[in-house]
């Protein structure tokens, strides 16, 4: 589950969002081209994720000893389980249903109406980390929403399949979690809410990066490109580095990564049991 916020942009966008048509034959944007360039053309299976290990994520500022490092490691055991969850194997490896992908995007974008985000906003303690929080939400508007829209229209799921589609218990728990931080949250606690939830879409995407495959059917690559690659490493990494400066491993933020992990492995799960169509 992606962490977006009902936010909407007045800017326009400085990139196209993913093309998504659901053949492997077309849609190919010029993104798409020029980061598969240097990458498998055909997929091929992408390795499970290793276990966790202190420092993997040292890069974006994780580094061993640090409070997100420790916050990673806490919730390990859903967190591998998460990003190496068949939904995602399926995905990385372009043998999903589209009957799984259209559940799992249906439950997904109901999301965007989840103030998480603002409500992080509106407690950011200055001004530089609510402009930087401020231009995230810009990319929510203009990158993320886009997609899923495009999917719906590619696909044919119409407003009316949208809304018949029952919440997943998953989706209906992920969601109550997430109205109760937003209400009754400290700042930390709504950063690594939302550190925890980006994160860990990352590591997942990173999956399918490290081994050098491209997706051919449009969709699952364009939902990896708007979780990998240099502006979404930075995104991540700027919530990682708040999250040293602002959490404690002694507060009740420490309880927050387990329960992301646990709740994004069961919101992967769900999108087989309620598959759209069957």
């Amino acid at each position: 589950m992606t962490a977006s916020s009902s936010a909407q942009s007045n800017h326009g966008s400085q990139a196209t969002a993913p093309n998504i048509s659901p053949t492997g034959e077309s849609g190919t944007s010029a993104q798409s081209v020029g980061q598969d360039a240097s990458r498998e053309p055909a997929t091929k299976h992408v390795p499970l994720a290793p276990a966790s290990k202190s420092g993997d994520y040292a890069f974006l500022g994780a580094t061993p000893g640090s409070v997100a490092d420790a916050f990673y490691m806490a919730a390990a055991e859903d967190w591998r389980a998460a990003i190496n969850s068949r939904f995602v194997n399926e995905l990385l490896d372009d043998t999903l249903p589209d009957s799984v992908l259209i559940s799992y995007l249906i439950q997904d974008f109901t999301f965007f109406t989840q103030p998480t985000l603002e409500r992080l906003t509106a407690q950011a303690p200055t001004q530089e980390i609510r402009d930087m929080l401020n231009r995230q939400a810009e990319f929510f508007a203009d990158q993320e929403k886009p997609y899923f829209l495009r999917f719906f229209e590619e696909y044919g799921v119409d407003e009316q399949q949208q809304a018949s589609v029952p919440q997943t218990p998953a989706n209906r728990e992920y969601c109550a979690y997430l109205d109760q931080i937003a209400a009754t949250g400290s700042f930390s606690q709504l950063l690594c809410l939302m550190c925890a939830m980006e994160w860990l879409y990352l590591a997942w995407a990173k999956r399918t990066v490290d081994a050098g495959v491209v997706q051919q059917v449009p969709a699952h690559r364009g939902w990896v490109e708007l979780h990998e690659g240099d502006l979404f490493r930075r995104w991540v990494g700027n919530l990682i580095e708040l999250v040293n400066r602002y959490a404690s491993v002694d507060g009740p933020e420490a309880a927050v990564f387990p329960e992301v992990a646990r709740l994004e492995r069961a919101f992967f799960e769900d999108s087989y049991a309620y598959a759209v169509g069957e």
